[in-house]
């Protein structure tokens, strides 16, 4: 039972009390303002769907177009849409003493079914799943990242020096092998991968190397 339907049971409860005891005593029983109660009794009709909230829309607008623009915007459209396009429809609208807006016009005529749009439907995303690795070595990936310098310490923050760490893993077994050099350079990157080579001993069919 969602807060409206309680909300119109407990308006039936005080009418059927007001109906048998007076409507000022169900007043100050609920603690509800006379006017509601007499309202709401006026409201009831034997259900308590009666005591439903009503919508407070206006069933018009002032400022609605009236009768005569919505042919003239028919009319219009039928002219000049397909040909000149909205800009077409509104000139020949404002030769005729249309005073509307744009905005308005467009509006309208969506309002009156002259435009219809198709949706689109949003294309699935395809997941793709890369080819599971069964043999350890088959895959490793290697990447170099500069060490921050708030993560040095010892003689390496005193005297102010650059670390870069190779870091090694293997897709398989998730292995890793890291090493640290104080120069980013193609000589430390081929010593890195001979000693990858001589501590995982095992036989690397494919390397993927990553740098940034």
């Amino acid at each position: 039972m969602n807060m409206i339907t309680q909300e119109a049971k407990k308006k039936q409860a005080i009418v059927k009390y007001a109906l048998k005891k007076g409507k000022s005593k169900a007043s100050r029983m609920y603690g509800v303002s006379l006017s509601s109660v007499k309202r709401w009794c006026k409201q009831y009709d034997g259900t308590w769907q009666s005591l439903l909230p009503k919508s407070h829309r206006p069933h018009s607008h002032p400022n609605r177009h009236t009768k005569r623009e919505e042919r003239q915007i028919r009319n219009s459209f039928k002219k000049c849409y397909e040909r000149y396009g909205w800009d077409g429809v509104y000139s020949d609208l404002k030769r005729k003493g249309y005073t509307r807006s744009y905005s308005g016009m467009i509006y309208a005529a969506k309002r009156m079914g002259l435009v219809k749009y198709k949706k689109t439907k949003k294309k699935s995303r395809k997941h793709r799943r890369y080819p599971e690795l069964l043999i350890p070595g088959e895959k490793v990936q290697i990447d170099v990242k500069e060490v921050p310098y708030n993560c040095l310490r010892g003689k390496a923050l005193r005297d102010g020096k650059h670390f870069y760490q190779w870091t090694a893993i293997d897709e398989c077994t998730r292995m890793r092998f890291v090493y640290g050099f104080e120069e980013h350079t193609p000589e430390n990157s081929t010593k890195f991968l001979k000693m990858l080579l001589k501590n995982f001993r095992l036989k690397y069919r494919l390397f993927k190397q990553i740098t940034e």
